[in-house]
């Protein structure tokens, strides 16, 4: 992980084999789902599984192996798992097949991506033809965030994680809208973990800037507002108080109920989190908690739903 200190590198050392055997061990992953109240998880894999810094035709051979396993254990979940694709981004023409081969010979319920590709943004007319494919499947795309630098300033007290993940999950997020990307493909749908990063609380900031920054406004044409409509967001904010100035902030039906699951930063107790912040309103509750993210990934009714 780019940017982590030593102390962080000893401690993920310490924690590495619990997270490893949580994410291949799907029994105890299952038992996990059931411990937290949760009917589905949606498994993918982190972002050092996405295999960008492999050679072109060695990074869609483990993207293949991947997506393989990944729909293994979906099928031998007995419903309990659903399965989102990686692809080869480091080459979007192998990314585009492999994200049809998941879908359609697969039948994984979307894809999953990283904040950017060895650095380079989302917004780069090279990916252009895999959000394309994206919803031409109309299928979601799920981004992770993954620091792309090393930054000494925030290689310690673990502020890779508290502040760059979330900051590069914005980053992501800014550059579709201001790219012009969400405007050339006014269909598809993208998740943010992490309760979208930053963007909840820099909406103001970004609408302002663009009403008085031409640059801002060259390749999208309405606010950044309008392209809400596009984003989905988890709710692992870890205080029921910002999960419900999310929920104000986002378009009804765009929150779902997160977990960050197998990880330390995990919501310990997502579903508790949730009714905290919703209280009384059971509809609302419904849609967070199982209805919305089943509506996005088309999924039968099932009562509770958590993207991991």
């Amino acid at each position: 992980m780019a940017g982590v200190g030593e102390a962080s590198v000893m401690v993920n050392l310490q924690k590495a084999p619990e997270w490893a055997r949580k994410m291949t061990d799907f029994e105890e992953h299952i038992a996990d789902l059931g411990s937290a109240g949760i009917d589905i998880g949606v498994i993918w894999p982190p972002p050092p599984g996405f295999y960008y810094w492999a050679e072109t035709s060695a990074g869609a051979e483990l993207a293949r192996m991947v997506n393989e396993n990944t729909a293994r254990a979906v099928r031998t979940s007995h419903g309990r798992f659903v399965g989102l694709a990686s692809a080869p981004l480091q080459d979007a023409g192998l990314a585009v097949e492999e994200l049809k081969y998941a879908v359609q010979t697969l039948g994984l319920s979307g894809a999953a991506i990283a904040s950017n590709v060895n650095g380079r943004g989302l917004d780069e007319e090279q990916f252009l033809p895999f959000f394309e494919q994206a919803e031409l499947l109309d299928v979601p795309v799920f981004i992770h965030p993954d620091v792309p630098f090393e930054s000494e300033r925030m290689s310690n007290y673990y502020l890779v994680n508290f502040l760059g993940y979330p900051m590069d999950s914005t980053m992501a997020a800014c550059q579709l809208v201001f790219g012009g990307v969400l405007d050339r493909h006014p269909n598809l749908r993208i998740c943010l973990v992490h309760a979208g990063g930053a963007l909840p609380f820099l909406l103001g900031r970004l609408e302002h800037g663009q009403s008085v920054r031409p640059e801002a406004r060259e390749k999208c044409t309405h606010a950044f507002s309008h392209y809400l409509k596009n984003f989905y967001v988890d709710s692992v904010t870890f205080r029921p108080e910002i999960l419900r100035f999310v929920l104000t902030m986002m378009p009804r039906g765009r929150v779902f109920m997160g977990t960050d699951y197998p990880f330390d930063m995990a919501d310990p107790d997502p579903v508790s989190t949730v009714k905290s912040a919703v209280g009384d309103d059971r509809t609302v509750l419904e849609e967070v908690l199982g209805g919305n993210l089943r509506r996005l990934l088309k999924l039968s009714d099932n009562p509770s739903t958590s993207p991991e």
